[in-house]
């Protein structure tokens, strides 16, 4: 199925104070997706977010420490694009307007099941789709298939890394708009320390792949994509 095929090329982090609900979630999103990071409090899950930089976080509501909310405000302030989703037990109706408040993408009810996920990940892909379409192009001759991470570059097809991927991604985003130097490290790299000519590397291999012309550098600035 397509839908699972995508979901192997993501990560996810689940959030879950109670071992053993978060041992019988994880167990069921490895079935979905390429990678799952797991954290006990908000204060871990801050940890694993800026250490694999995860394309969704899904966490529970009332936890030790943080809460859900308060976890989804953190990760706010880092600039996070993940999706994020709410698992709880609580089915308080004020409880379901502060999560439209504070931009959660989506709110499951405990006990969690495979299908209410299922459905909850196709609603992920969905507005990816919607903010970064799957395939782009940059020219008669360049097009970007993000998914399958390639480039089609006068009909033939070039792999692209990780990296490359992720800076296509972002630029892509805000097209018209020069990405700076300090949020290409934040949101490609987290918590890592990244030095300028590590981007330049990327930047340098990207254009070896799909041409010289695509991605601009604003001098003292960053990039954007032409």
């Amino acid at each position: 199925m397509e839908t699972l095929k995508r979901l192997k090329e993501k990560t996810i982090l689940l959030v879950e104070d109670e071992l053993i609900i978060r041992n019988n979630i994880a167990s069921m999103l490895k079935f979905f997706f390429k990678e799952v990071y797991t954290a006990m409090d908000g204060y871990e899950a801050i940890d694993k977010y800026e250490e694999h930089l995860p394309d969704i976080v899904m966490t529970d509501l009332k936890m030790p420490n943080m809460t859900g909310f308060e976890l989804i405000e953190e990760l706010k302030k880092r600039s996070s694009t993940s999706y994020t989703m709410i698992v709880s037990a609580h089915t308080d109706t004020d409880l379901l307007i502060n999560a439209i408040h504070n931009g959660v993408d989506r709110y499951i009810i405990k006990p969690v099941t495979e299908d209410e996920l299922f459905e909850a990940f196709e609603a992920y892909l969905k507005k990816f789709d919607e903010e970064v379409p799957k395939v782009f192009t940059l020219s008669s001759n360049v097009s970007i298939d993000l998914d399958k991470h390639i480039a089609l570059v006068e009909k033939n097809e070039i792999h692209l890394n990780k990296k490359e991927t992720e800076l296509l991604t972002l630029l892509y985003v805000d097209m018209n708009k020069t990405i700076t130097y300090e949020e290409i490290e934040s949101k490609m790299w987290g918590s890592d320390s990244m030095s300028l000519a590590a981007i330049r590397s990327v930047v340098r291999d990207l254009r070896k792949k799909i041409g010289q012309e695509y991605v601009v550098n604003v001098s003292g600035t960053g990039y954007r994509l032409k």
